[in-house]
């Protein structure tokens, strides 16, 4: 007799994908008031550490491919968040700038993000969350 499958909440993919979905839709509602996606607003935040990166260095540290992070910017740009310019050193390359916009709303958005943050821990002892982390930085690292 052949076993029965047990379905896809047995793979670590599978619990891992509904979590994303489950914390992206918490993140989307929150900063929709600014009229930004999560994944813009992960942009924002790294350059909010570095303002006028290489597009290359942003793409790269963010972990997105060149067309991904493109279709990005157009729309920050287009909400006049970001700008694009030559790189004086490189014609080839782009950097990325943030414009005012993005610089006066930088402490509310990173307001609301902290709090998001601190309403999804408040269900996990500080223990508990500290292991969550380091597992996740693991696999990043590892896979």
């Amino acid at each position: 007799m052949s076993k029965k499958p047990e379905g896809p909440s047995k793979y670590i993919c599978f619990k891992l994908s509904r979590v994303m979905r489950k914390i992206q839709r918490y993140y989307e509602s929150s900063l929709n008031s600014f009229g930004i996606t999560p994944v813009q607003f992960y942009v924002l935040s790294a350059l909010w550490v570095n303002d006028g990166v290489k597009f290359k260095d942003l793409a790269k540290s963010l972990d997105m491919d060149g067309s991904t992070l493109t279709g990005i910017l157009d729309r920050l740009e287009r909400m006049d968040y970001v700008e694009r310019r030559d790189d004086p050193e490189d014609r080839r390359s782009l950097l990325i700038f943030l414009k005012e916009k993005a610089k006066v709303r930088q402490q509310e958005i990173i307001g609301l993000a902290e709090q998001l943050n601190l309403e999804i821990k408040k269900d996990f002892s500080d223990q508990e969350f500290d292991i969550f982390e380091r597992v996740l930085d693991r696999l990043i690292k590892e896979k």
